[in-house]
């Protein structure tokens, strides 16, 4: 029997043909270009044989131009099944609806499961929680990125140390660490504490250790600003006499004092900045491998300089994970400005920018207390400055006693 190929996906139905030599009728059907296979003849005027269902159409033709009665039986194949499924709508519309409904099951949050802490820790926990948007019954779509919930709620509970979220099918469990109080003091290595710059100490405390310096002294960098190494006296038995024991110790303390630098900086009398406007639109597309489909917001977008935040959430199906992204896409409108400034409004962001420069550097415990402008200069559409600035920081360094 020769094998037909793609029958079943096409489909195919078998065609039983009565009359007299009913074996010319598939002849003529063969002399049309139409495929016919397992032909066979049951009865002298009686002969059956299967096409393709897509050559139904041309085979009534065909038997208008012969005396024959043609009957079509046992249709099979995909195709036929897809058919018949779509004379019953109400079966695919049910299919489709219950498929709709677990889609939209799958990305509910059912539970958040907090573990790892303390009942109190976990009350504030959840509080925040639901402030975000993550409670049990929320759309799953609508909630941040989990980095960015981990975050939030570890800088608003001070009492967690660290917390992770994690998504699994339609649960998130949330694993929490909370925070260890160690009272117990290290005893620190033997240590000098030294003028690790030069200036005047304005103000000193110790907390260990031997001061060797006073408030107004001026110090190079290098000199000894408190001895680790004290004096002890010891008295020896029941006699008089005693002795002068020295004892090495980690010297603490802070020692603060006025130092300076010479910074040279120059600023443009013309800048340039962009801001948003205010104006957005949104944008949705789903995502597919490298295949990207809009599903809303196919406007033009109306903005000449534009600025895109773009999130990318996969889609679940129960508790898989299907290869489908949901995109949304934040379109800004972004303006560009220029601005002319005068000269002392340009020395004002120079002093400013290096005022802001060395705070960042020397940390929050230092204080700027004065700025002399030593020379200043204007050409090519800049002022430059050369500066003098005086500065209140913490110069003491541990040195260790060797």
């Amino acid at each position: 029997m020769r094998r037909v190929q793609g029958k079943k996906l096409v489909g195919f139905v078998t065609v039983h043909v009565q009359g007299k030599n009913p074996e010319f009728f598939f002849q003529a059907c063969a002399n049309a270009k139409i495929p016919v296979w397992d032909i066979k003849k049951t009865a002298t005027n009686h002969c059956v044989g299967k096409i393709y269902l897509l050559h139904v159409k041309r085979v009534k033709e065909i038997v208008h131009q012969f005396d024959y009665e043609i009957q079509f039986k046992n249709r099979k194949g995909y195709v036929n099944y897809l058919l018949q499924m779509w004379t019953r709508k109400e079966i695919i519309a049910s299919i489709l609806l219950c498929c709709l409904i677990i889609f939209i099951l799958s990305n509910i949050v059912w539970k958040v499961n907090i573990t790892g802490v303390s009942v109190d820790v976990e009350k504030k926990i959840n509080k925040q929680l639901t402030s975000y948007g993550l409670y049990e019954g929320a759309w799953a779509y609508s909630l941040e990125s989990l980095d960015i919930i981990q975050q939030d709620v570890l800088h608003a509970v001070p009492e967690l140390l660290y917390i992770g979220i994690q998504k699994k099918g339609t649960t998130y469990h949330v694993d929490g660490v909370e925070k260890l109080i160690i009272e117990e003091e290290e005893k620190g290595p033997a240590q000098h504490l030294k003028a690790s710059k030069s200036g005047v100490i304005e103000k000193m405390f110790v907390k260990k250790g031997l001061p060797v310096v006073e408030v107004n002294d001026f110090v190079s960098k290098g000199d000894l600003l408190v001895s680790g190494v004290i004096n002890e006296q010891k008295q020896d038995g029941d006699n008089s006499e005693q002795e002068i024991a020295q004892e090495a110790v980690g010297a603490e303390g802070d020692v603060y004092a006025n130092t300076w630098y010479e910074v040279t900086v120059s600023s443009s009398l013309h800048s340039y900045y962009e801001k948003l406007s205010g104006e957005k639109m949104k944008k949705y597309d789903l995502k597919f491998g490298a295949v990207q489909i809009p599903v809303w917001g196919f406007k033009k977008v109306p903005f000449d300089r534009i600025l895109v935040e773009k999130e990318e959430k996969p889609l679940y199906f129960l508790k898989w994970e299907l290869p489908i992204q949901f995109i949304q896409q934040t379109i800004y409108n972004k303006s560009s400005f220029q601005h002319t400034r005068s000269k002392e409004e340009a020395k004002q962001v120079a002093i400013d920018h290096v005022k802001e420069d060395i705070q960042r550097k020397l940390g929050t415990d230092a204080e700027i207390q004065k700025y002399y402008v030593l020379h200043e200069t204007e050409e090519n559409g800049k002022v430059k400055l050369n500066l003098y600035i005086s500065v209140l920081e913490n110069i003491a360094k541990g040195t260790p006693i060797h």
